[in-house]
């Protein structure tokens, strides 16, 4: 073979290559398909069903997600928003076939089922070689990443808020152990029973934590209530919410008797939101 002839044949092998990286790029970065034909933001309520497990329910209401079953409170909007995710997540494959054996794959029944906005996904097992989720939608298994959000799991805990109070809520009354804040209509504090230590930037200061108090997780905490003491405390509104000190040591917890939850804080949080703070020692004059 010629000089001429190689060079011409290894001109086209190279062109040959590169066309077949270009069309491996282009399918590489080709978009896949959808869980759902949803888009997330448009997802405004999601319902989990677990055998065995009470339903929980999300809405989206304007701006704020709510928890409406199985309690109700304000939802925490991390976690919601990491659920409506689920709509778009990318298909990485799917089951077809007529001989398919439903059982083996985990849907006869579901595991568990998500529904958003009326799009029903039934969630079965996961495939052994990549680790990835069955989840049959409108009659069609696809295989997905499975969810990280905790909005999917059967416990409803970490859907509660972390903040004990919402941004917008004015806190009126405050009742801890032994003490008790009234804000009046200036927006000043004042305590009963009164002491030296209840200055007004003291009171202040221990409402102020109560307002901005936020718990690291939260835990589901069925059953009977713990013992301990109680606090609580009214909004402007009206709205009274009532915790009960389950503990301080290793973390400071609170119970909330109404949705069975337990609210974990920083154990620093125990002497900021329990006792007013003692007065600093007042500078020496020069």
């Amino acid at each position: 073979m010629n000089r001429a002839r190689l060079n011409l044949l290894l001109a086209i092998i190279v062109l040959a290559l590169g066309a077949g990286a270009w069309m491996a790029k282009q399918h590489k970065d080709k978009p896949k398909a959808a869980l759902t034909a949803l888009a997330a933001e448009g997802v405004n309520k999601i319902v989990v069903e677990w055998p065995g497990s009470p339903t929980i329910q999300l809405e989206k209401q304007g701006a704020e997600w709510l928890l409406t079953a199985p309690v109700k409170a304000r939802a925490d909007r991390f976690e919601a928003v990491g659920a409506t995710s689920l709509a778009s997540t990318e298909v990485q494959g799917t089951v077809e076939g007529d001989d398919i054996d439903l059982k083996e794959l985990g849907l006869t029944p579901p595991d568990h089922t998500v529904t958003l906005n009326g799009v029903k996904l039934e969630f079965g097992g996961s495939d052994p070689l990549q680790s990835r989720r069955y989840v049959r939608v409108d009659g069609v298994i696809k295989l997905i990443d499975d969810p990280a959000s905790a909005a999917l799991d059967k416990d409803y805990a970490d859907l509660v808020s972390k903040e004990l109070f919402a941004p917008a809520e004015v806190l009126a009354k405050i009742e801890l152990p032994g003490l008790t804040l009234v804000r009046d209509e200036q927006g000043n504090w004042a305590a009963t029973p009164s002491s030296a230590i209840a200055t007004p930037q003291a009171l202040k200061t221990l409402a102020g934590g109560w307002k901005d108090a936020r718990s690291m997780w939260n835990e589901a905490a069925p059953g009977d209530a713990p013992p301990g003491e109680r606090v609580r405390i009214t909004t402007q509104e009206g709205r009274v919410t009532e915790f009960i000190v389950a503990a301080t040591d290793p973390q400071f917890a609170l119970y909330s008797p109404v949705l069975k939850v337990r609210y974990q804080l920083s154990k620093a949080l125990a002497e900021a939101l329990l006792k007013l703070p003692e007065p600093k020692p007042a500078e020496a004059q020069p």
